[in-house]
């Protein structure tokens, strides 16, 4: 055998035997497998997205009913206040009628 006959023995083993045609289907496996972990990465990130979107969305909702029982007990100790009278020891009964009035009407226009 000479080096000529070994050359074409080598370049018909790898043409017929996929040796070039192997190279570029492990090129397209591998880029395949890497197009399936972009797609697996990228619906991680999607669920883990709505995930905190609800989680903020319930804790906005906690937060207005929050604001909300605050504003109401606000007025009700307005108008707790509104009824006190501030002298203690008399029979006359003055309440505070006209400062309590303008608070209440700020928070009744919130």
């Amino acid at each position: 055998m000479d080096v000529t006959t070994l050359l074409t023995t080598l370049l018909t083993t790898l043409l017929s035997g996929g040796g070039i045609a192997g190279f570029m289907q492990y090129k397209q496996n591998k880029k395949a497998k890497e197009l399936e972990n972009d797609k697996t990465a990228s619906e991680q990130w999607r669920a883990l997205y709505e995930e905190q979107t609800k989680t903020a969305q319930s804790l906005r909702e906690k937060l207005h009913e929050a604001r909300e029982n605050l504003a109401k007990e606000k007025q009700q100790t307005l108008m707790c206040r509104f009824y006190v009278c501030e002298k203690l020891d008399c029979t006359d009964r003055e309440p505070p009628h006209t400062e309590i009035m303008k608070e209440f009407k700020q928070y009744t226009e919130k």
